[in-house]
């Protein structure tokens, strides 16, 4: 009787473990991040791009970055090898040079968009429609969403 009911404990034991699976996050690739994106957070700072008119544009295939700042368009490279996953850098990163009222916002992505080393997906859905961009401290400079 004994063995049966250490038997039994055993299996219901064995079948809640097995239910409860850990939702896994979504993993982000190189060729996720193709397309135009919305800056909706930075340096902890919760945005609306729509207001900010900060946009990021990646074109995967030429390795190139464009967009809008807030007040100035951008352009530059973009630095991805698939022998290191994840790992991105924006080197030489250029604006046109109007001048707006108000800098700093563009400022501000410029400085975050110079120490970006990494990417990966935000939440667990698929296809993935929000990335954030890290550091080499780990700190997290930049959230951009997918835009439609």
């Amino acid at each position: 009787m004994r063995q049966f009911f250490y038997l039994c404990m055993i299996a219901v034991s064995i079948g809640l473990f097995a239910g409860c699976k850990a939702k896994k996050a979504a993993v982000a690739s190189f060729s996720d991040l193709n397309g135009e994106w919305g800056v909706v957070e930075m340096n902890g700072k919760v945005l609306n791009p729509v207001e900010t008119h900060q946009v990021l544009i990646f074109d995967v295939a030429g390795n190139r970055l464009s967009g809008n700042a807030g007040c100035n368009r951008i352009m530059g490279q973009i630095e991805y090898s698939e022998m290191y996953k994840n790992i991105i850098k924006f080197p030489q990163v250029a604006t046109t040079r109007m001048g707006c009222p108000d800098m700093s916002g563009e400022k501000e992505l410029l400085t975050a968009l110079d120490k970006v080393v990494r990417f990966e997906a935000v939440g667990e859905t698929k296809p993935v429609d929000e990335i954030a961009l890290y550091g080499t401290d780990n700190s997290k400079f930049l959230v951009i969403k997918k835009q439609k």
